[in-house]
């Protein structure tokens, strides 16, 4: 009797540990996984490996997203981070951006924080925050379970109990700090530890990849003379924009015998001309502009938040005005001048391919007239 009894205690134990590693196996993959996906209960895997495993199919199905759209670096960033919290489940999250030259600022946080003044809390952060400073440092996520009993902590933050900072690092570059808060004490188990760390190294593996591709993408989509983009680069955004709604002028321009310089000056006196007029035309734009190398001395412009013909004619105005300053090079002085012809979208038309085709036409005639 005293055999069957522990056999019995062994085979319940046993149920119950396999019962209780199950639940908690499914309780976390169900934050991962679609409800298609079915588990086990009574026979689980790791939970670790398994949600390990499901998270990083999760990040390089992004991976394949964020290449496919183009997206940009803070873009990519910003979809990749959010992972995170999403598993965790705190009751609001940042992530803050740590750059050695410049200030710190929040590139990405949850709905609930739309309404705090973040500019000032970055700030704050930047001068006064030694739980960042200390993340930073040690390249180790930071636990603090209750800020108010804290040293280090130093925002105004009457919601904050409990605080989880994880660096993110991309190659060999710290780029930032994952906050994430709960409004009341949380008990971070070990399990939940160990995924964060696990998850910090995966995104950080998938991001320097990811990062690596998209340098490779924009290089294949770069003027390697000029910086600028190249033609392709423009077929592929009229691809992706096939209308327009908002107000754009495309500007398209010519060197005024840019070939009489070649001839004279030889072509790598040339380049340095192309490059010095390109340089000129770029700083004369606003950050959300768009330049593109066309052909050989053709470039294509994409001007955002034009609303009118004066707006166009102002700005198409002081590019031919400061391109037709004297370029010195060596021994040389060298005079040049651009024609230009633009398109208002979507007064005009709202179609990218008759824009070019408009603003090509339009700066076939100035070029004409100028000549006589």
């Amino acid at each position: 009797m005293i055999f069957v009894f522990i056999l019995l205690t062994i085979i319940t134990s046993m149920l119950i540990f396999i019962l209780y590693r199950g639940i908690k196996t499914v309780k976390y993959i169900k934050r991962l996984v679609s409800n298609k996906e079915r588990f086990s209960v009574l026979i689980p895997p790791s939970p670790n490996k398994i949600v390990i495993n499901r998270f990083k199919s999760i990040l390089y199905e992004t991976a394949i997203y964020c290449l496919e759209n183009e997206k940009e670096k803070n873009e990519i960033l910003r979809i990749f981070l959010e992972h995170i919290p999403n598993f965790l489940r705190s009751d609001s999250w940042s992530f803050l951006l740590t750059p050695n030259k410049g200030p710190w600022t929040f590139l990405t946080w949850s709905k609930n924080l739309d309404f705090v003044p973040l500019e000032e809390i970055a700030f704050e952060l930047e001068n006064e925050g030694e739980n960042i400073r200390t993340v930073l440092e040690s390249n180790k996520s930071f636990f603090i379970k209750n800020v108010k009993e804290n040293v280090m902590w130093k925002q105004k933050n009457p919601f904050t109990v409990s605080w989880l900072g994880i660096p993110i690092k991309i190659g060999d570059e710290i780029v930032g700090v994952l906050n994430m808060d709960w409004f009341k004490t949380k008990r971070f188990t070990k399990m939940e530890k160990e995924l964060a760390k696990a998850f910090k190294n995966e995104i950080e593996k998938v991001l320097t990849k990811v990062f690596g591709l998209n340098e490779l993408f924009l290089n294949y989509h770069l003027d390697p003379l000029t910086e600028t983009y190249n033609r392709k680069a423009l077929e592929d955004y009229i691809l992706n924009h096939p209308t327009v709604n908002e107000n754009i002028a495309l500007v398209f321009i010519d060197i005024n015998d840019f070939k009489t310089i070649n001839d004279t000056f030889g072509h790598m006196i040339g380049d340095q001309v192309l490059k010095i007029i390109v340089e000129r035309i770029k700083n004369s734009l606003k950050t959300e502009d768009l330049i593109f190398r066309y052909g050989g001395d053709e470039f294509v412009l994409i001007l955002k938040n034009i609303n009118n013909r004066e707006d166009a004619e102002k700005i198409t105005n002081k590019l031919q005005l400061i391109v037709s300053d004297t370029i010195l090079i060596e021994d040389y002085t060298i005079t040049s001048s651009i024609s230009i012809g633009y398109c208002l979208l979507p007064q005009e038309t709202n179609d990218f391919k008759k824009a070019l085709a408009i603003a090509d036409k339009k700066m076939y005639i100035q070029k004409k007239f100028s000549n006589r």
